[in-house]
């Protein structure tokens, strides 16, 4: 939340944040799709590799001041991938997709899989394909920047 007196937005809305503090924005995503999903898939690639250089002992170790895991993190970040393809397919960008809380947790080597299923999923539609409206849980939004949300979600994560 942001908040200014009695007026509120939602954080994740950087265009309503900058007409609650009367900023000039352009809500319109800096890099195109094809660039996005590929770091995305990257980011994803990234992520995979990292834990698997985790000592399986290490692995259900929480995350400094979290009250998550390192392997629950690694799942966090692959079901942002999925959510994000669910949008895709035509599904409201809701909290349960936004929160990306796996309902199972994949062992290290469940989740590489899982991973490279994603990764092969991500692919470049063309443009237009993106400027569609999503619903979302803060109001409207295009294919596109929900895409841009994802990418920067797993790469802050990763």
């Amino acid at each position: 939340m942001v908040a200014d007196g009695e007026r509120w937005v939602p954080g994740v809305d950087l265009a309503q944040v900058a007409t609650l503090l009367d900023l000039d924005y352009s809500p319109t995503p800096a890099l195109t799709p094809d660039i996005l999903v590929g770091r995305l898939r990257h980011a994803l690639m990234t992520s995979t590799r990292l834990t698997g250089q985790f000592p399986t002992t290490n692995l259900g170790d929480k995350l400094p001041n979290r009250d998550r895991t390192c392997l629950a993190l690694a799942n966090h970040i692959v079901e942002i991938a999925t959510g994000y393809l669910e949008v895709e397919s035509g599904a409201d960008f809701d909290h349960r997709i936004s929160s990306a809380v796996p309902g199972v947790e994949l062992d290290r080597g469940a989740l590489a899989g899982r991973c490279r299923a994603v990764r092969g999923a991500l692919n470049v539609s063309p443009s237009p394909f993106y400027e569609r409206d999503v619903g979302t849980f803060f109001g409207p939004a295009t294919l596109h920047e929900v895409l841009e949300r994802c990418t920067w979600h797993v790469a802050q994560h990763v």
